[in-house]
């Protein structure tokens, strides 16, 4: 049996198969691809009104009326009396709060009180806060209002303008704020540092510091810092008797009004003698004691009381030597150190009792006008450069 057969001649090749299309051409592969080009933006716009927001925000918009839990009077003469004094009360301060002798009692006091003291407070500068007072079963409405200055210390600086008087080119503007230092010294009785204030203790506590122990300090600091104590005492008395002498009283007006401002700087030394002017014609002879509010005074008859229970309004406000450098920071920290262990600050405050008794005539008006101009009068002292010549004292 045969296993396999031999197979002579060539092995025939398969046929080849056609395409039924062309191939098409193959391209190059770019070195990098082309940018494609952006589509352009639709002229429309999304309307100008947005929807509408999450609800929590209609909530932080509304205002509510005042809460009132307690039980509601049906009569007697605490409405009475209440709305009779109420109604002085709006007359005297030109003010139409909400009507709400329709509401029950004592829920309409609570409203009418509180839109009242906004109306208060959006009309004028002091802040007014009202109370409902009884006296022998009749009711009325106190008012007190109170000159608010905050945590600020209108610490007048005195070097600036001792150096600004060397200048020749601010002389006269000089001697304007010379004529305000003495108005606000003789007329406003704001107290000087280096007479008997606090002030004048706060500077003796860091010269005493710093004198008595020479030792602790490095040689050139100390020097320093006692160049600065002894330029503060020196030209700080000058500056005094310069302030003393009424002259600058006697002639304020007749140097505002011949006075020609030369630059920006004379400008404004213009402006804030012309408003610390305005406000002496206006307010001859006041002091800035006039309605210090004497109830927050401790009682130095009671046991443990001492004089640090109460910020009296000597002790931030006054002269001082100036507002930068070494000795003014320490002198700062004392101050600070000292009201920490306060609770209680004095502020101009003038009470008002609507009973049908007339009322006087009396605001705080000049309060309320100087406080600002103190800020302003010693923004612009702070501002003047008078380089480093405050550590140097004449031989």
């Amino acid at each position: 049996m045969d296993y396999a057969k031999d197979i002579n001649g060539a092995v025939t090749a398969a046929p080849k198969q056609k395409a039924k299309a062309a191939a098409q051409k193959r391209r190059r592969i770019p070195n990098r691809l082309a940018a494609q080009e952006r589509h352009l933006r639709s002229a429309c716009r999304p309307p100008g009104v947005s929807p509408c927001g999450a609800a929590a925000y209609g909530f932080l918009k509304t205002r509510f009326l005042p809460h009132y839990t307690g039980q509601a009077i049906a009569g007697g003469t605490e409405k009475k009396d209440f709305y009779r004094s109420l109604k002085l009360l709006c007359e005297h301060y030109k003010i139409k709060p909400l009507d709400t002798t329709g509401f029950a009692y004592p829920y309409g006091k609570e409203v009418v009180l509180y839109e009242a003291g906004r109306l208060l407070n959006q009309t004028y500068p002091q802040h007014i806060e009202m109370e409902v007072l009884e006296h022998n079963g009749s009711f009325a409405v106190e008012a007190t209002e109170s000159c608010y200055t905050g945590n600020t210390l209108f610490y007048i600086p005195v070097l600036p303008l001792h150096y600004m008087m060397q200048d020749k080119k601010h002389r006269k503007s000089a001697r304007l704020l010379l004529c305000v230092f003495s108005y606000l010294y003789h007329t406003a009785n704001i107290p000087y540092y280096t007479e008997d204030s606090f002030l004048y203790w706060q500077y003796e506590m860091v010269s005493e510091w710093v004198q008595n122990d020479p030792d602790d300090w490095e040689q050139k600091d100390y020097y320093d810092y006692v160049s600065q104590l002894r330029a503060a005492q020196h030209y700080g008395e000058t500056m005094l008797r310069r302030i003393w002498n009424t002259i600058h009283l006697d002639h304020f007006g007749e140097w505002l009004d011949s006075f020609q401002p030369h630059d920006d700087f004379d400008r404004q030394c213009q402006s804030i003698a012309q408003k610390f002017y305005q406000l002496w014609q206006d307010y001859p002879g006041t002091s800035i004691y006039r309605h210090a509010d004497t109830s927050c005074l401790p009682d130095f008859e009671e046991d443990g009381c001492d004089d640090y229970d109460c910020i009296t309004m000597e002790k931030y406000i006054g002269f001082v030597a100036c507002t930068d450098g070494w000795l003014y920071e320490n002198v700062q920290q004392s101050v600070n150190a000292y009201f920490n262990e306060s609770v209680c600050k004095q502020e101009p405050v003038l009470k008002r009792c609507f009973d049908g008794q007339p009322q006087d005539t009396d605001t705080l008006d000049f309060e309320c006008r100087l406080f600002p101009l103190l800020n302003e009068l010693c923004y612009l002292l702070n501002g003047y450069d008078y380089g480093n010549e405050r550590t140097t004292v004449p031989s």
